[in-house]
């Protein structure tokens, strides 16, 4: 195999890796470092079609709550297996928002599954590894 092709191929892995990651520390340590709950009404589930690297269909959950007064159509903060989605369209729902990014939420229900739990757990472990694939990426390129 071409080491070229091979370092490359390692650091844009690396670099997703660390990407995933980094994106999921951020929302929760810093997206929802604070949060409160609100009623809320689920209005959309927007499928994502067409990703191989998963069998299951993601969706998107959208919902309408009151934040302050004001209405607020949101949308669920990321795609998530439909396997997890236990609510239909109309349902009513708790979300957690942080009432300064209000537009973006979380479900309570799925927050408190051990599936998320394990991922929040996971997510500095896949940005170490992400790292370390990236820097044997570089190693290689620069050795070969």
């Amino acid at each position: 195999m071409n080491p070229v092709a091979l370092s490359l191929a390692l650091i844009l892995t690396g670099i997703v890796c660390m990407a995933l990651g980094i994106v999921n520390v951020y929302y929760n340590k810093v997206v929802f470092r604070k949060y409160e709950e609100y009623d809320a009404v689920i209005t959309k589930l927007k499928s994502i079609k067409g990703k191989s690297w998963n069998p299951n269909e993601a969706l998107v959950p959208y919902a309408e709550y009151t934040v302050n007064g004001v209405l607020i159509n949101g949308a669920y903060y990321t795609p998530i297996t439909s396997t997890i989605v236990d609510f239909r369209v109309n349902d009513s729902v708790i979300v957690q928002v942080n009432p300064d990014n209000p537009k973006v939420f979380r479900i309570a229900d799925i927050e408190n599954t051990t599936e998320m739990e394990n991922t929040r757990k996971r997510s500095p472990l896949i940005t170490a590894i992400g790292a370390v694939i990236m820097i044997v990426g570089f190693i290689i390129m620069f050795t070969a």
